[in-house]
């Protein structure tokens, strides 16, 4: 591309040809769209065989590839077209390679063989001959690097006392672009130290009267100076622009608090020469990963004097490596990423920069990124969980525990203030889960209203969130896949702190393998916990991603979700009463859940585990008004809790079913709860309440025409009108024992 356009020195001459190959490769491994052809071609008035002699052009040059023996590299992507190279074999990526490691260079000597080995590459100008406005465009911007590159070279050159040898090049070039004072100041510096001075004073005055007549201006700053330096007699260097080392970091917070081995660990990586070059900050969103990347880069600061670079990976990759290049004094920049990336790699090879990236969305973002040598190192922050590139160490932070969040808060509304209200700062911390953004910003809401207390903020997080931490949730549910983001909102409905992998299923109406994807995509976002592994692994959501949920719940239409999940309970209820010997019994919709073999192969253990979960179901249905599968959930509960002697989560669950039937007038339900009540009452010994009870359910499934439940109610009378017979007999001296009625297995055959 330096000159004529050619392929391992096969020229490329056809018009058509020409144009859509130098499209190509400005654009290399990126795909060019097809309107993007037309218009280099033929502007805003193409032909009607347009893609048609597109397409030919195309099979004329991959043949014409062939022939130059670098095989097929042309491809089809999508609409458009690509070409395949790796990074040293476009002679343009080799030129601005090594004009970047000339400008990193640190010794001079160094720096002029990079520039003249980069320069000697040139033909000509750039794409010689390639009739299109489109490329005309890119060559006027390639041009310009080369006499960069000539610039740069020259302040080398003339740092190693080599003006004799150069001036004379100088001189050309001054003629050949007469209103650029670099140069002018170069040719001066040059003349000047090869004691021609009058020449060096005159060559100021032929750009100055140039200026003035062309523009009306006169020189810049640097070029006066030199100029009177030079009628003063001192010794002059060249004018050059003069770079400090960039500090971008933003201000380190003032009150940190916590972290401080995993800081130590974080230095002592990045410290050691034969450490890894990336340390990872990975944690859910609002833990603070920000804070302590800065933290960490502050304290680092005087490790890399050569400057620290930092950017939020909110912008695209290309973008960032524009500002960090800009930072490091370059102005000229490669169009495409992989050009960049090579000159940022060769900017920081052999200096001591530290740069840090914020919200990396993966890690493979960040590649281009990643230091080349190791006197250079990187820091970067990410929610995401995935596994850590080569020569990189993750660092997983988590939440701040009780001690360190009361320290946060002290630091930032006042010790006093803290411990005059310490059980309500201590509910504060676990209201915001320990994440150090949420406490910040309850932290200022009091620090901005002294007439408030702990215990009025924490009344006002209970059910919103501060707009920092929703807009980071936000920033996160928006990254999710479509279904993710719904699961997300669904289980904010639920009512137990942990939940085992399988609602997800009846959460979506999905098979379980997909649902389990989008539960997992939760876990990766940082939007879900998990702890244990395979049938045992308990998931959980924080109150604060609990509340955002919920929230976002409100925005979505209802299509049944908690049915299906109540039915998916009871299915799993109804298989555990089944394995133990019980029968069931109700007309309340299941779910088809999956697994169930695997769920329950010890189903008295399974009760155990999901105790707490079922009575929290068996609530929930009751607060919805989902009466039939609440006391449905309830008899179920009575069997398995009746099973392993757990009276109390017998009635919890009884009692709660019973009030939400009265509440809507479900007269079979009413009923089963009061059998099941009496039933309670005869393993509790309590016959006189169990007799009124059972009686009275009995009474009401003779009216409601249930014979099932009535045969029960029957025999349980019986038992308890034995019993109440039997402990009168035994109190008389000598009276014989009633024989005991049939054994009966409870609700068996329902």
């Amino acid at each position: 591309m330096l000159g004529l356009l050619q392929v391992n020195a096969v020229p490329v001459t056809a018009r058509r040809q020409q144009v859509v190959l130098a499209m190509l490769l400005l654009n290399a491994n990126r795909v060019v769209p097809l309107d993007g052809l037309v218009d280099a071609l033929w502007g805003s008035n193409p032909p009607a065989t347009a893609r048609a002699q597109i397409q030919t052009s195309i099979s004329a040059l991959r043949r014409l590839l062939v022939t130059a023996g670098v095989g097929e590299r042309i491809r089809v992507r999508g609409l458009g077209y690509t070409i395949e190279l790796a990074p040293a074999e476009l002679d343009l990526h080799v030129f601005e390679d090594l004009v970047g490691r000339g400008r990193a260079a640190q010794r001079p000597d160094c720096a002029r063989e990079a520039f003249r080995t980069a320069l000697e590459l040139w033909r000509g100008e750039p794409l010689t001959g390639v009739d299109s406005t489109v490329v005309r465009a890119n060559q006027v911007r390639i041009a310009e690097r080369r006499v960069e590159a000539f610039e740069e070279c020259f302040d080398a050159e003339l740092r190693l006392g080599l003006h004799r040898e150069i001036v004379g090049e100088i001189s050309r070039l001054v003629e050949e672009f007469p209103l650029r004072e670099r140069f002018v100041g170069q040719l001066m510096t040059a003349l000047h130290r090869c004691g021609r001075r009058v020449e060096a004073l005159s060559a100021y005055r032929d750009v100055r009267q140039t200026l003035v007549d062309e523009l009306g201006l006169e020189p810049g700053p640097d070029l006066q100076r030199l100029h009177q330096d030079i009628l003063n007699g001192q010794v002059v260097k060249p004018v050059a622009a003069s770079v400090s080392a960039p500090r971008m970091l933003p201000a380190r917070v003032p009150y940190f608090t916590g972290n401080g081995s995993l800081l130590d660990a974080v230095r002592a990586q990045l410290t050691d020469d034969n450490g890894p070059l990336v340390a990872v900050i990975t944690g859910r969103g609002g833990v603070g990963k920000s804070t302590v990347a800065i933290e960490a880069a502050h304290r680092l600061a005087s490790e890399f004097p050569d400057g620290q670079l930092y950017a939020r990976m909110t912008e695209d990759t290309a973008d960032v490596l524009e500002r960090f290049l800009l930072a490091l004094g370059f102005t000229a920049i490669p169009a495409d990423v992989e050009g960049r990336a090579a000159l940022y790699r060769s900017a920081i090879a052999g200096r001591r920069v530290l740069t840090i990236v914020e919200d990396a969305a993966d890690l493979a973002q960040i590649r281009s990124l990643v230091p080349g040598t190791a006197s250079s190192r990187l820091i970067m922050t990410t929610r995401a969980r995935t596994a850590p590139l080569p020569g990189s160490t993750v660092f997983e932070l988590d939440a701040l525990d009780g001690q360190d969040g009361i320290e946060l808060l002290s630091a930032m509304v006042g010790g006093e203030r803290v411990w005059a209200e310490l059980p309500a700062a201590g509910e504060l911390v676990e209201l915001c889960g320990g994440l150090p953004l949420a406490l910040s910003a309850a932290a200022s809401m009091l620090a901005a209203r002294p007439h408030w207390t702990f215990t009025t903020v924490v009344c006002r997080l209970r059910n919103s969130l501060d707009h920092q931490v929703r807009a980071s949730f936000e920033r996160t549910v928006r990254a999710l896949p479509p279904v993710s983001r719904k699961l997300f909102a669904r289980l904010g409905s639920l009512e137990t702190v942990s939940f085992a992998s399988w609602v997800a299923a009846p959460l979506l109406d999905m098979d379980a393998a997909t649902a389990a994807d989008a539960l997992e995509g939760l876990v990766d976002a940082r939007l879900v916990d998990v702890a244990g592994a395979g049938m045992a692994a308990r998931y959980r959501m924080d109150k604060l991603a609990r509340v955002y949920a919920r929230e976002l719940l409100a925005t979505q239409d209802y299509d049944g979700f908690l049915t299906r999940l109540f039915g998916a309970w009871l299915r799993l209820a109804d298989e555990a009463r089944l394995r133990q010997g019980f029968g069931t019994r109700g007309d309340a919709s299941r779910w088809p859940l999956a697994d169930v073999d695997e769920l329950l192969a010890d189903p008295a253990a399974w009760y155990k585990q999901e105790s707490g979960a079922l009575l929290a179901t068996v609530r929930h249905a009751a607060s919805i008004d989902a009466v039939e599968h609440c006391w449905n959930l309830a008899v179920a509960v009575a069997d398995l809790a009746g099973a392993q002697g757990k009276f109390a989560d017998w009635r919890e669950s009884v009692e709660c079913a019973l009030r939400a039937a009265l509440r809507a007038g479900d007269r079979l339900g009413e009923a089963a709860m009061q059998y099941l009540l009496g039933e309670l009452d005869v393993r509790e010994h309590r016959y006189s309440q169990a007799s009124a009870r059972i009686r009275l359910a009995l009474g009401m499934f003779d009216r409601l025409d249930q014979p099932g439940w009535q045969g029960l109610a029957e025999r349980s009378l019986a038992v308890v009108e034995w019993s109440t017979r039997s402990r009168r007999q035994v109190a008389l001296v000598g009276a014989p024992r009633l024989p005991r009625p049939a054994p009966l297995k409870y609700l068996e055959e329902r």
